[in-house]
């Protein structure tokens, strides 16, 4: 596995800052997998939701804050794979972080201006934005020869 260049910084912010932290990327760049390797090291109950799945999108997308605590009550981590596919995920993600500031927030998206639009508006000032390109050279350069690149 090649280490990511924003693994280290990505991974402070999410634990240090009381920010959303919002990671973009086109399909296939590693998002889940950063994601994951950020998540296996955190201390703290997390949940995981794929938004692919539907019976996510009816709660994420409810403007209801008892209906999501139910879901996230006691945990310290959430993380929403995919998260353009939720409707209206921008404001009910500021729901979450004003009535639960303490719950660490990370959310992935392949669709830029999808996601870009849904959440930019009603999170203005509450996010940390992220995007993974394809591999750099400075990446595979840390791993592999000249030779081999």
């Amino acid at each position: 596995m090649i280490n990511r260049a924003i693994f280290q910084n990505l991974k402070n912010d999410l634990l240090h800052s009381n920010k959303i932290i919002v990671l973009y990327g086109a399909r296939q760049t590693g998002k889940t997998t950063l994601a994951d390797q950020i998540i296996s090291s955190f201390e703290g109950r997390v949940l995981k939701i794929n938004a692919d799945e539907l019976k996510y999108i009816d709660v994420f997308s409810s403007r209801d804050f008892n209906k999501m605590s139910l879901l996230v009550d006691g945990q310290d981590l959430l993380f929403i794979d995919e998260a353009q596919r939720i409707p209206d995920i921008g404001i009910n993600l500021k729901i979450l972080q004003d009535a639960l500031p303490e719950l660490k927030i990370l959310v992935t998206g392949s669709s830029f201006f999808d996601l870009a639009g849904k959440i930019s508006e009603p999170l203005t000032g509450r996010t940390i934005t992220y995007t993974l390109y394809p591999f750099s050279l400075t990446e595979i350069r840390a791993q592999k020869s000249i030779f081999e690149i």
